[in-house]
């Protein structure tokens, strides 16, 4: 019997919208595609009042230098593979935000 390759087998995770609550031990996968890198616009949400946030650092593709993105900015990152924890200097060990899908 042959084996038949499903839709589903050839598109990695994408998810066009999300939420983002990583910490700085465990990194969160934002995308992950076999074929086709797409863009995505991911938003530093951290931090409020007194409590200064902590950098979003996101790898793409396994890249061996990271992106930072301070505290309430975004960036666009383009890849197969996105991922993000938080950096340091916050009052907590957290990251807040939010990712879209640009394209």
């Amino acid at each position: 019997m042959a084996s038949r390759a499903l839709p589903a087998d050839g598109v990695g995770i994408q998810v066009p919208v999300g939420h983002i609550s990583a910490d700085r031990i465990h990194w969160q996968t934002v995308f992950d595609a076999r074929d086709k890198p797409s863009i995505y616009r991911l938003h530093n949400g951290s931090g409020s009042g007194s409590d200064p946030g902590n950098a979003m650092i996101v790898e793409v593709d396994g890249a061996k230098r990271t992106i930072k993105v301070s505290v309430g900015t975004s960036v666009d990152v383009m890849g197969k593979k996105i991922r993000v924890k938080a950096g340091a200097g916050g009052e907590t060990s957290r990251v807040e935000g939010w990712y879209v899908l640009v394209s």
